[in-house]
């Protein structure tokens, strides 16, 4: 009996966990098939194909899909499996760049895109990287992939802004700065029609609500004055500093909605100006296509741009695969004793704290406070999610990845030069034949690869189209005649050895 008690106490703790049977073998097949190895074969297997996967490719991958998931596979997913994204209803890329060799959706961009933003700053904070290589991921995030994604400077920087916030609740509030008016306040807007013409621009200032013997605490007694035409970045956004006051410490600063006078501890950072070229301008006014969207990115990269973005997109696809997942578990009666149940206050959203908690799995999980091996990680998410959440064991793995890309994408000399080039064109529009042309001289004789995000039109969509372009180089004999003698290409910048 004792015997008998015991094996039922094991069957009754492992039962659940037995029905997970993808979690046996996911990490090895998630391993090989997120390796650099896997992901650079795949494209140029598409490339030597005309954008179609090749016969060999395609039996190696349904005999493995046979192995994972037994012998009717072929049989019953066969077919769903071979289905590449019906690009006929989505807005096609550039016709003289693309075939394209790889297309893959983004849902719900409005949101899932910021939690893997936050969720890869928040990796890249808690792990072993120097300042300096921080700094030069922000600089990515801010130059290139936070205008791909649709992520703004100034929801990247509320961290920031919030602890100028908290900083400013610990001074007495008799310190803290108050809006006088922002122009925006007077709900009588025609009486007042022909004043506002004659101020010509809204005016932001900030005074302090009394100044006594302590003023001087909310003000850096250190501080270096910046240049009057800096472009920064304050807690109302980016501006250009117009002028700095000295008798009160205070930058004027021109902002979008009007002209602000603000403390030197409210503007958080500079931003580089977008580096000017006279070979850039001058293949541009040659240059006659255009991207066929206005809100369309292009840009040109090397081989760890590609790894990022193939990686990247798996964090999106598997954030998504959380959420709903969330959502289902809290109408799904099959799961209702075998899943952790949550208690919520009357009207709270209980699938949105179900997936918040997830989240915050995640983050211990980065923070290594989840034990050996995240087995501890993976118990927690099969608890809040079902069984069906194989897929998010592996999360401490892609996460690693990604960054490891990304640090190798900063580290780049060439690619830095092409992000340089990205925002010269983003700028002023893209222009995509004079931008191949310049990029293939900025390449060096690198693979080069080319992608194009476009949004679905009346959705939350959108789609990433990626080309391999292998080595565009041109050398100086076959390029000079489309180069004028008094014209130089912008200079490259130095290699960096770490």
């Amino acid at each position: 009996d004792r015997l008998n008690r015991h094996w039922k106490e094991l069957a009754e703790m492992n039962y659940y966990k037995s029905l997970d049977h993808r979690s046996l073998t996911w990490r090895t097949i998630d391993k090989r098939a997120t390796s650099t190895r896997t992901l650079v074969a795949e494209i140029k297997d598409r490339a030597a194909n005309g954008g179609k996967e090749g016969e060999t490719a395609l039996t190696a991958r349904r005999d493995k899909a046979k192995e994972e998931h037994g012998s009717f596979f072929a049989v019953t997913m066969g077919d769903k499996s071979d289905q590449d994204l019906d690009l006929t209803k989505l807005p096609k890329p550039h016709p003289t760049i693309f075939t394209p060799h790889m297309n893959y959706m983004y849902d719900n961009n409005s949101w899932v895109q910021r939690d893997a933003y936050r969720i890869l700053s928040f990796a890249l904070e808690r792990g072993s990287t120097s300042p300096a290589d921080k700094e030069r991921c922000h600089r990515l995030w801010r130059d290139l992939l936070g205008p791909m994604f649709g992520i703004p400077l100034s929801w990247m920087q509320k961290p920031a802004v919030a602890f100028q916030e908290s900083t400013a609740m610990q001074t007495d509030s008799n310190q803290l700065p108050v809006v006088v008016s922002n122009g925006e306040e007077n709900s009588h807007d025609d009486d007042e029609e022909s004043e506002d013409e004659e101020l010509g621009k809204n005016v932001v200032t900030e005074e302090l609500r009394s100044r006594n013997r302590n003023h001087d605490k909310s003000i850096l007694m250190d501080h270096h004055p910046l240049a009057a035409g800096t472009i920064v970045s304050t807690v109302y956004g980016e501006g250009r500093i117009l002028r700095f006051r000295r008798s009160d410490k205070c930058y004027e600063v021109d902002l979008p909605f009007g002209t602000g006078f603000l403390q030197a501890n409210t503007v958080l950072c500079t931003v580089e100006r977008v580096e000017q070229s006279a070979y850039t301008n001058q293949l541009r006014d040659q240059d006659v296509t255009k991207l066929a969207h206005k809100d369309d990115f292009l840009c040109f990269g090397t081989q760890s741009l590609y790894l990022f973005f193939r990686l990247h997109q798996i964090l999106i696809r598997r954030l998504n695969i959380a959420k709903k997942m969330a959502y289902q578990v809290v109408t799904d009666q099959s799961l209702a004793t075998l899943v952790e149940q949550m208690k919520a206050e009357p009207n709270e959203d209980i699938g949105r704290k179900r997936y918040e908690a997830y989240l915050s799995l995640v983050y211990a999980l980065v923070e290594g406070g989840q034990g050996d091996a995240g087995g501890k990680y993976e118990d927690r998410v099969r608890c809040l999610l079902g069984h069906g959440g194989y897929e998010l064991a592996t999360m401490d793995k892609l996460l690693s990845h990604i960054l490891k890309n990304l640090q190798s994408i900063a580290h780049d000399h060439i690619m830095m030069n092409l992000v340089a080039l990205f925002r010269r064109h983003s700028e002023s529009g893209f222009r995509p034949e004079a931008f191949k042309q310049e990029a293939a001289y900025l390449s060096e004789g690198d693979n080069m690869f080319a992608f194009q995000l476009s949004r679905v039109p009346d959705s939350d969509q959108k789609v990433l189209y990626m080309e391999f372009l292998g080595v565009i180089y041109e050398d100086d004999e076959h390029s000079q005649g489309l180069i004028e003698a008094e014209t130089e290409p912008a200079a490259k910048r130095p290699r960096v050895r770490a």
